[in-house]
């Protein structure tokens, strides 16, 4: 979680929420041009697989878009584009699946085929003793496992399928590039790609990359404790200077973004066309943000049955990022960001505000802006790299802190047109212009443990039909919602809150019966309709740490009793000076 290290951080947050209706109109951001309007969002590629997961609102492949959106004249581009959309048109059609190296007949619900023999030639460095662990071989892959077989496979496929992803997005920086031109150069645009392979032809990986799964957390934390300081913070990460990715197995949606982080960082340092950064890391000097950006980005991928997305209004590190921007006010300028080395970046107290402005400002160039942007990030990412390749028509994108709050601000219109990922577990609209229709829109959102819909004009039922699972919920704002005590008995069902923010709306006494019973440490009332009635409800919460009543019905008495019963609590942390927000 980026958006609060302390409580501390939460009340300054806070102070910023509530002096005046709404800091983001001292912006004069108010009349920006909704980002729908551009009719962009995400980016859309085959998903190389047959995973059974829909991405929600796909139907077909009818969006593949990176690299008609970017191409340039980079030789057999076009013809590997359509290479992929006929694979997801036929994915079982044999001469495709040999060019691409993938399992043909009762193997073909994979994505590669597997060796998986007992380790003998792990890197010295890692210590492990020959026969201790397994090594599994894949097109494009070593991987030395102390993870169980089923486990090491899952990952290896997973590797592979992200491997895929990436080369149709970043075709022009692929190691491979030459040969698919070469391999592709008579292929006559009026026939299928399939129909004129070659017999026998078939992409050759120059390397494969190297991968150490561990056992578990805990193995994969004790291995490496001495050598990586605070390596318990983290569940994956890729070093430069072993040219190595370290995992360990996992499901959780978390981790699994992070492996796909890291691995990214892998695939341009090592997949891509020789160039010129030798041993050095990228980004080490200035530019580092976009080394985090384009990694963060790919934290959005979400696989389909034949397409993948990547980017989008709901991707993950965009809702931190509209927290801090639309709730918060939040700006950091694109100069400081581009100017930042990674030894400059690494010494900031602020590091997850620094990944929340990075990551934005990443999607909103690749899918918020022009042609011309987009490529500009491919020519920024060619110079990190030491890539020597030419981008025509790159154009710099406006560092206007206004344009990101517009491609961050979404409406009715864009969710309808790209519905939720169904896995989706945190989600920040505040500041957004979405009404109870757009909400009803998204379907059920059943494994959310953050959401935030500060100041959207939405009542009870909205809120209840988009989660209908509330027990997942940790944390929850509905400030300046139109809210009332109708959403109690949902809200008795969220045993798991640790933070809950019901100020400004009509929710009173009945509502405090149904979150007594819950673990809130942080509990926002100010503004509400709550009175003394319930005050032995709210005595009753056993985990509070911090109150806010001001502005309510609780009386001076009230108040007294409350400070009397619980004298350990933070009670009324803000003082308010200024006009209630506007509902």
């Amino acid at each position: 979680m980026f958006v609060s290290d302390s409580f501390h951080e939460r009340v300054r947050t806070r102070l910023c929420l509530l002096i005046g209706p709404l800091l983001l109109a001292w912006f004069g951001l108010a009349q920006i041009t909704p980002a729908c309007a551009q009719n962009q969002d995400r980016t859309y590629v085959v998903s190389a697989g047959f995973e059974s997961r829909k991405v929600r609102g796909a139907t077909a492949y009818d969006r593949l878009q990176a690299p008609d959106v970017v191409a340039w004249d980079v030789a057999g581009w076009d013809r590997y584009d359509r290479l992929w959309k006929e694979f997801a048109a036929s994915p079982n059609e044999p001469a495709l699946r040999k060019y691409l190296g993938f399992p043909i007949g009762e193997s073909a619900t994979e994505f590669a085929v597997l060796k998986v023999t007992r380790g003998r030639s792990a890197p010295r460095w890692l210590g492990w003793r020959a026969g201790s662990y397994s090594q599994i071989e894949s097109p494009h892959f070593r991987i030395y496992s102390r993870a169980d077989e089923e486990s090491g496979r899952e990952v290896a496929q997973d590797l592979e399928r992200v491997y895929w992803i990436w080369t149709q997005v970043f075709y022009p920086f692929w190691d491979a590039q030459a040969q698919v031109a070469l391999h592709l150069k008579n292929v006559s645009l009026d026939q299928p790609v399939g129909a004129q392979l070659s017999a026998g032809t078939r992409l050759a990986s120059r390397k494969k990359l190297r991968v150490v799964l561990f056992r578990d957390a805990e193995d994969y934390q004790r291995t490496l404790a001495q050598a990586v300081p605070g390596i318990e913070r983290s569940t994956g990460f890729y070093s430069d200077e072993r040219l190595t990715s370290f995992f360990y197995p996992t499901e959780d949606a978390d981790s699994v973004a992070t492996r796909r982080h890291e691995l990214v960082h892998q695939l341009f340092r090592e997949a891509t066309v020789r160039g010129t950064l030798g041993s050095r890391s990228p980004g080490m000097e200035s530019g580092f943000w976009l080394v985090e950006g384009i990694a963060g980005y790919f934290e959005s991928l979400v696989v389909g049955a034949n397409r993948a997305s990547l980017g989008g209004w709901d991707s993950p590190r965009l809702q931190f990022a509209r927290y801090r921007m639309l709730s918060s006010g939040d700006r950091l300028p694109l100069d400081e960001l581009v100017s930042g080395g990674q030894r400059q970046v690494q010494r900031r107290n602020d590091i997850s505000r620094w990944y929340a402005h990075a990551i934005a400002r990443t999607h909103q160039f690749l899918d918020g802006g022009t042609v011309a942007h987009r490529r500009w990030v491919y020519q920024q990412l060619a110079e990190l790299y030491g890539i020597r390749i030419d981008v025509p028509g790159a154009e710099p994108p406006s560092a206007d802190d206004r344009v990101l709050v517009d491609f961050l601000r979404i409406d009715d219109a864009l969710v309808r047109a790209f519905p939720p990922n169904e896995n989706l577990t945190e989600l920040c609209l505040s500041g957004c212009e979405v009404t109870d229709s757009g909400l009803k829109s998204m379907g059920g959102l059943t494994r959310l443990s953050w959401l935030d819909l500060s100041r959207l004009p939405i009542g009870s039922d909205a809120v209840t039909e988009l989660c209908p699972r509330p027990e997942t919920l940790e944390r929850l704002s509905l400030e300046a919602t139109k809210v009332d005590d109708g959403i109690s008995g949902w809200l008795s069902n969220a045993r798991q809150l640790t933070e809950l923010d019901l100020s400004w709306t009509r929710c009173g006494d009945p509502t405090a019966k149904a979150y007594s019973a819950t673990g809130i440490e942080t509990l926002w009332l100010t503004g509400s309709v709550i009175g003394d009635g319930a005050i032995p409800e709210l005595v009753k919460l056993r985990r509070l740490e911090s109150l806010d009543v001001q502005r309510t019905k609780v009386t001076t008495q009230g108040l007294a009793q409350l400070k009397r019963a619980k004298p350990q609590w933070s009670i009324n942390p803000l003082q308010l000076r200024v006009a209630a927000p506007e509902n």
